[in-house]
């Protein structure tokens, strides 16, 4: 769930280009990053003195910077040195296990202020009025066009390539991935942000549907549009939950961050993003937002809802809400990252969620590749002209990539959570290819633990999990037994029917910054707006006239200048 299951997973989330392959690093050294974590053997309490050890290292003789850092190894500051505040979207109190291990590892501590996604970015700009903003503002909230008018216009987010040239040796082996120092360089030459890498899937958000309500109402998993309105109906009509009311049932609903309700357009030929674009046959992006392939989708989908198919709070609902709702067992089918959004842990095997394909295969329906397997988000963390020491920050972020701490950040302590064997690397080892790692690490998990534990070690209190972090794009951990790879099965089921290549990413020229930043925002918010008016009936797509009028203000808001300053020079109709 990458754009936000990365709400529910990582769920997830804005669509960006994507990028291939994978390169060597280097290992660690007291010049690389920071402590790796515990030994695997070790309690809860073991993980700790770990990291409480390499902070008591040596600093006499290490050279100073500003009177505060230390250039290399660890810790990076004495004991209560620095501070520096962090906001992003999480709904987490900020009580991480990583931030306790990065504390002890390099005496920095991080004032953690989090918001949920539904509000963090109308605090964010609050914020950046007031001039009261954080040291490091992150997650999903950030956008190209912020980047552009914060960082390349008016320096309130800072460059921070010559920090991760003279500080970050892991950053800077991270941009020496083939691509990504191309994909983070803004159009002045400089990087704004903390590049976050990281293996992909190539099917973002897709509807996953109920097997077990399948069976209660005697059908199969749809392979049309007209199936998939069958079973939905199906779904509605009878007591497909089977808990003794046959009016609870919610035949359809979608993540409440990452909707994704135009992707469906695929069906019906046109496959989209939720930015309004496509690729066509020949692998260009085009503008596909006034297109009769996305009018006939929400002529669909908007029938669906006068039938009382789709869920009644699709567009109004928070993410608490939608999930709630899937672990009531209230959904006969949704667009979501992964079927995880009803909230059960399926011990490795396949639940009760299955995949729709794509519908109308037969007949042209096509989805939009999400990435080629590694993606590269380059606006998920920015430093900013409020933080009296970026260059600690800089290499706190250093070290928190080392490669246990990425595990750490992603799967929870070793010993604890996850469980080493083999040789374990040098502290602060880092590398960028799984191929260098000498151990093997396996996912334990928290099942059997007390409540608390759970609750101590669950995935949302190991790291804001909108912020960047760090494992070689083709690491995996090792299994001691076969586990349902959902994701993959996904991806295996779409490829047939997948776009040749991603939605295109650009920068734009420097002279478009403003224009960009502005026009962006408003197309964004109107074909947003529009698409949800459209689907709920409130706009009647079948009307010749009104379907003009939207198109025709798409116009008056110029468009054309739009597309042209992002390269896009064909808009389908």
């Amino acid at each position: 769930m990458k754009k936000k299951l990365l709400a529910v997973l990582l769920t997830a989330v804005m669509v960006v280009t994507a990028l291939a392959g994978c390169g060597s690093g280097s290992s660690g050294s007291d010049s690389s990053a920071g402590s790796a974590g515990s030994e695997s053997a070790g309690s809860d309490s073991e993980a700790s003195e770990s990291g409480a050890g390499e902070a008591a290292a040596e600093t006499d003789g290490r050279e100073k910077v500003d009177g505060i850092m230390y250039a290399e190894g660890l810790p990076i500051v004495d004991e209560g040195a620095y501070t520096f505040s962090m906001f992003c979207d999480d709904s987490t109190e900020g009580n991480f296990l990583s931030f306790e291990e990065f504390e002890k590892q390099t005496n920095v501590k991080v004032d953690f202020r989090g918001y949920p996604y539904e509000t963090a970015t109308e605090r964010m700009n609050l914020d950046l009025n007031s001039g009261d903003y954080a040291d490091v503002i992150g997650g999903w909230i950030l956008s190209d066009s912020m980047i552009l008018t914060y960082g390349v216009q008016q320096g309130v987010f800072i460059p921070l390539d010559e920090l991760f040239e003279k500080y970050a040796p892991n950053i800077s082996a991270i941009l020496d991935l083939p691509g990504v120092r191309e994909e983070m360089t803004a159009p002045d030459g400089h990087i704004y942000t903390i590049p976050y890498v990281c293996s992909d899937t190539q099917v973002e958000y897709s509807p996953y549907i109920n097997e077990r309500w399948l069976e209660r109402v005697g059908m199969d998993v749809p392979t049309t549009t007209d199936e998939f309105e069958a079973v939905l109906k199906a779904f509605k009509e009878q007591d497909a939950n089977g808990n003794g009311d046959p009016n609870d049932e919610i035949p359809f609903s979608a993540d409440s961050n990452n909707k994704h309700l135009e992707s469906m357009a695929g069906y019906f030929g046109v496959p989209m993003s939720n930015r309004g674009f496509t690729v066509t046959e020949d692998g260009e992006t085009a503008w596909a937002g006034e297109s009769s392939g996305y009018r006939e989708f929400l002529k669909w989908f908007s029938r669906l809802n006068d039938e009382g198919l789709i869920d009644s709070e699709l567009f109004t609902q928070d993410n608490s809400t939608w999930n709630g709702k899937g672990s009531r067992d209230l959904f006969g089918c949704s667009i979501a990252y992964g079927s995880g959004f009803r909230g059960v842990d399926t011990g490795g095997k396949k639940g009760d969620f299955t995949d729709v394909p794509v519908l109308n295969a037969d007949q042209g329906g096509r989805w939009l590749r999400y990435s080629t397997g590694v993606s590269t988000y380059r606006t998920q963390a920015v430093i900013t002209d409020n933080a009296e020491h970026p260059e600690v920050i800089v290499r706190w972020f250093d070290n928190a990539f080392a490669l246990e701490n990425g595990i750490l950040c992603g799967a929870g302590p070793i010993g604890v959570t996850v469980r080493r064997e083999g040789e374990a690397p040098e502290p602060g080892f880092f590398t960028t290819t799984a191929a260098d790692i000498p151990c093997k690490y396996y996912e334990i998990g928290t099942e059997g633990m007390s409540d608390e534990d759970q609750e101590k070690y669950a995935w949302q209190n190991r790291w804001p999990q909108s912020m960047p972090k760090f494992l070689p794009p083709d690491f995996k951990y090792a299994r001691d037994e076969e586990v349902y790879d959902e994701k993959g099965v996904t991806n295996a089921t779409y490829e047939p029917y997948l776009t040749e290549v991603p939605v295109k990413s650009f920068w734009v020229s420097q002279e478009d910054v403003e224009a960009y930043s502005e026009l962006a925002t408003v197309i964004r918010d109107y074909y947003a707006q529009q698409q949800a008016m459209f689907c709920t009936g409130e706009l009647d797509v079948n009307d010749d006239a009104v379907w003009q009028a939207y198109c025709d203000g798409f116009d008056g808001l110029n468009l054309d200048k739009y597309l042209e300053i992002c390269g896009i020079t064909e808009r389908i109709e």
